[in-house]
């Protein structure tokens, strides 16, 4: 089974509230919620990764103020796609420039706790709620 190993972006904003996306068609994971962010690429920094990614995927920047935690889990019986495990790292972060422009989810949400329990979430991202 392939592992990555994956970094996300726990992006809040004035109020409290988290920035959650909902994954895009044609992707493992169609339709779940989530946390910005990617695989970590060959020689890469956590860091550097969830930078690049939000740049990528929202058009904007980010500062990573503070390591959350890890989540490990391993995803089973997702068609088309092989099963996969993942390491998924969060770092809490501080929007600094963009809007948060989707490129590649298909809808996003600032989000209470309380509302991201009520949302379809990731099993790898799901941990990180309740670090909130």
């Amino acid at each position: 089974m392939k592992h990555y190993e994956v970094v996300c972006a726990l992006i809040e904003d004035e109020k409290g509230r988290i920035f959650c996306c909902k994954r895009g068609p044609g992707r493992a994971l169609e339709g779940k919620w989530e946390f910005p962010g990617g695989k970590v690429e060959k020689e890469e920094t956590h860091e550097n990764t969830i930078i690049r990614e939000i740049k990528e995927e929202l058009k904007s920047e980010i500062l990573p103020i503070k390591y959350i935690g890890l989540s490990t889990y391993e995803y089973h019986h997702i068609e088309p796609f092989a099963d996969f495990g993942i390491t998924l790292y969060a770092y809490k972060c501080k929007l600094i420039a963009g809007n948060l422009t989707l490129t590649e989810h298909t809808d996003y949400k600032w989000s209470s706790k309380k509302e991201m329990q009520e949302l379809d979430f990731a099993e790898a991202d799901k941990p990180f709620i309740n670090l909130i």
